[in-house]
């Protein structure tokens, strides 16, 4: 647990230009609104919650540590499965904490702030409140593990062919399955299952399954990586 704390240390490091990035704007687009909306109409305008926007440490998390960390730690010595353990443990704590931040912050919202601001809570908008303070944070967390994982197999597959065959994929699997009938009902089928799931068991289940998948197709790319 000690080397999982010097890795978590080390990447936080690396990483807090970015928090502190995601920080800032997320304060000036809420002082910009504010603003407008006291000298327009003093209501606030529908928007994404602040706490949601959290989310972005994330996505840098997993797009900046695959690229920028891989080559620090493995020129110190340590060995690809070792960087690859200590990535997905990074990736673990800060999904757990963005998760748990916004579950207890929409409780704010709606018996504090609710009043005062008008939002949209990703885990109201996908119902995942409904299972309650745990059941919410536990689907956040998987829904954020497997995105993080996903972003970093994408990443981390950039030197090889068939990680750009999987970025033309995904790129062109959307606009095309809402676009062919045939298959539309498939896309929403899974984003339903995905993020819509009336059960919590199956919700986090499914989102589980594609996270290992990601986490294996991951450490594909990683243990052939040189540079």
């Amino acid at each position: 647990m000690g080397a999982f704390a010097v890795h978590l240390k080390a990447t936080y490091l690396q990483m807090r230009i970015y928090i502190w990035c995601v920080m800032i704007l997320i304060l000036l687009g809420r002082l910009a609104e504010f603003i407008v909306s006291f000298f327009i109409d003093g209501n606030p305008n529908t928007g994404l919650s602040a706490a949601n926007m959290l989310i972005l440490i994330l996505l840098f998390t997993a797009i900046v540590l695959p690229l920028t960390y891989y080559k620090r730690i493995v020129h110190l010595g340590a060995s690809r499965e070792q960087y690859y353990k200590s990535l997905q443990f990074v990736f673990a704590v800060w999904a757990a904490a963005i998760a748990l931040f916004n579950s207890l912050w929409l409780l704010l919202e709606e018996n504090v702030f609710r009043s005062y601001s008008k939002t949209v809570d990703l885990a109201k908008a996908f119902h995942w409140d409904d299972f309650g303070l745990a059941g919410s944070f536990v689907y956040q967390l998987a829904f954020y593990l497997m995105v993080m994982a996903l972003i970093s197999m994408l990443v981390s597959g950039y030197y090889h062919p068939v990680g750009w065959l999987l970025w033309a994929v995904l790129i062109a699997a959307i606009p095309l399955g809402t676009a062919i009938p045939s298959l539309r009902v498939h896309v929403v089928s899974f984003f339903k299952t995905l993020l819509f799931n009336g059960s919590l068991l199956a919700g986090v289940g499914f989102n589980l399954l594609l996270f290992l998948v990601f986490v294996a197709g991951g450490w594909l790319f990683t243990r052939g990586r040189t540079h």
